[in-house]
């Protein structure tokens, strides 16, 4: 008797069919990002109310330092939110049309403005580790931190009203 080995494509892995696993991938996602929104709130008070002690206060060595500080900590959680932000609404939402695109072009111009100010603040940040800074110096850094506190705002409010939504509601109505 001779064996025979039969391939079948259309055989269900694990003896079922496939979930589909975009639905509740997309919907944890913007859950997530809902959350982190929250705590980006948080930030977005506390770097406000730094830079507006910095600029209120340009030769204050304290209220330099709570800038730095608090601008450290919000930049260490900001590229990587970005990053998934930038996954949903770019990738997914744009394929699936989830947004619309005078929405989507002012995501994006707002996206821009903001990786300008933190490439900005950056720099400002990385002058004061290296030399002194004048009350110009620092004046300049708390109104760039103020810009992109506005901007985080704005950002926040956009996408927890509009485009977040927007996602869903085209997840739902596929």
């Amino acid at each position: 008797m001779e064996a025979t080995t039969e391939v079948t494509t259309d055989m269900p892995i694990c003896g079922g069919p496939l979930p589909d696993l975009e639905v509740p991938m997309i919907t944890t996602m913007v859950t997530c990002l809902g959350i982190e929104h929250g705590k980006l709130n948080y930030r977005i008070v506390q770097l406000a109310s730094a830079a507006t002690r910095l600029a209120t206060d340009p030769d204050s060595v304290t209220a330099n330092q709570r800038a730095l500080q608090v601008w450290g900590e919000i930049r260490h959680d900001l590229w990587s939110h970005l990053q998934i932000e930038e996954e949903l609404v770019f990738s997914w939402g744009a394929a699936h049309q989830a947004i619309a695109e005078t929405l989507l072009d002012t995501v994006k111009n707002e996206r821009q403005e903001m990786r300008k100010l933190m490439n900005t603040l950056r720099t400002l940040s990385a002058s004061a580790e290296r030399k002194a800074q004048t009350a110009e110096d620092r004046s300049s850094f708390a109104e760039t931190l103020l810009a992109l506190a506005r901007m985080l705002d704005s950002h926040v409010e956009r996408h927890d009203g509009e485009v977040l939504p927007s996602i869903l509601r085209a997840l739902f109505h596929k």
